[in-house]
C-alpha cells in the first residue's frame, strides 16, 4: 500500500502538470481532465489513492508554481476527494467488482463521483473563501464542475477496462490489505449518510452564504469587522466537521 500510495500520486502530478497552463482561476485552479484518476485509483487501491491524490496535488501545486495557502485545503479536499469513492462503495458493496451488479453498479458509481465532486468543491471552495482568495460561489462551483465532468466522462470507462486486469494482478485494495466485509456495520451506515447529506448540504450553505442570501454567523455579526468571509468561516464549519466525521465513520 506504501508503494500504491507512490504510484498514485506520480500518476496524479504526471496528468495534472501538463494542463497547469490551462488556468481558469489564477493561483487556484485549471483545467482538470485529470481529476478522474483520484476516483480511479479509489476504487482500484482504496486508502492508497486517498493519500495518493493528497500528496500528488501538492506536488503537483509546487511543480506548478501554485503552492500558497490554499495548498494546505487542497491536500485536505483531495484526500477526501480520493477516499470518498472507496469508501462509499465499501460500506454500500463491500468487495464487490465494479459492474458486477449491472447497469445500477454503473449508476451507483456516477452517484458516488457526484458526492465526491461536492466534497472537495465544499472544503477547497470553503478554505479559498475563509482566506480571501476566492469567493465560494466562484472556486467551489468550478471544482465541482470540473471534477465531476473529468470522472463522469473518463473514471467510468477507466474503471471497466482496468479493474479485472488489476484484479488478476492482485492489487485491488482488499487483495492487499485483507479487510473484512463491514458493508453492514451500523457507523459505516452512519458514516454512509453523514458524507452524502454533508457533501450536498456544504455545497448548497456555501453558495448561499457566498452570494448574500444566508447569513449563518452564530452571532458573530455583532462584533466589529465581522464581514462577508467570517459568514463563510462560522457558518461552514458544522458541515464541514460533519463530512470530515461521516469519512472517519467509514
Amino acid at each position: 500500500m506504501v508503494v500504491l500510495v507512490a504510484v498514485c500520486a506520480a500518476c496524479y502530478v504526471a496528468v495534472l502538470l501538463p494542463f497547469k497552463v490551462a488556468v481558469i482561476i489564477p493561483g487556484l485552479t485549471e483545467v482538470r481532465p485529470g481529476a478522474a484518476f483520484p476516483v480511479l485509483l479509489s476504487f482500484l487501491f482504496g486508502p492508497a489513492a486517498a493519500f495518493g491524490a493528497a500528496f500528488g496535488n501538492l506536488i503537483a501545486d509546487v511543480l506548478g508554481g501554485m503552492l500558497g495557502p490554499g495548498s494546505l485545503f487542497g491536500f485536505i479536499g483531495n484526500f477526501i476527494y480520493g477516499f470518498i469513492p472507496y469508501a462509499l462503495w465499501r460500506a454500500i458493496r463491500g468487495k464487490a467488482r465494479p459492474g458486477a451488479g449491472g447497469v445500477a453498479d454503473w449508476f451507483l458509481v456516477a452517484g458516488i463521483i457526484f458526492i465526491s465532486a461536492f466534497s472537495i468543491g465544499a472544503v477547497i471552495g470553503w478554505g479559498a473563501d475563509l482566506l480571501g482568495l476566492a469567493p465560494f460561489a466562484a472556486l467551489g462551483n468550478i471544482i465541482v464542475l470540473n471534477n465531476l465532468l473529468a470522472s463522469l466522462a473518463l473514471s467510468i470507462p477507466l474503471l471497466a477496462l482496468t479493474y479485472k486486469r488489476v484484479e488478476n494482478a492482485g492489487l485491488i485494495w482488499h487483495e492487499i490489505m485483507d479487510e473484512p466485509d463491514q458493508s453492514s456495520g451500523r457507523f459505516h451506515k452512519i458514516g454512509f449518510v453523514l458524507v452524502i447529506m454533508a457533501s450536498i448540504a456544504a455545497i448548497a450553505a456555501g453558495n448561499a452564504i457566498s452570494l448574500g442570501y444566508l447569513k449563518v454567523d452564530f452571532g458573530a455579526a455583532g462584533f466589529a469587522g465581522v464581514k462577508g468571509t467570517m459568514y463563510m468561516g462560522v457558518g461552514m464549519p458544522p458541515f464541514i466537521l460533519a463530512l470530515f466525521v461521516g469519512c472517519a465513520l467509514l
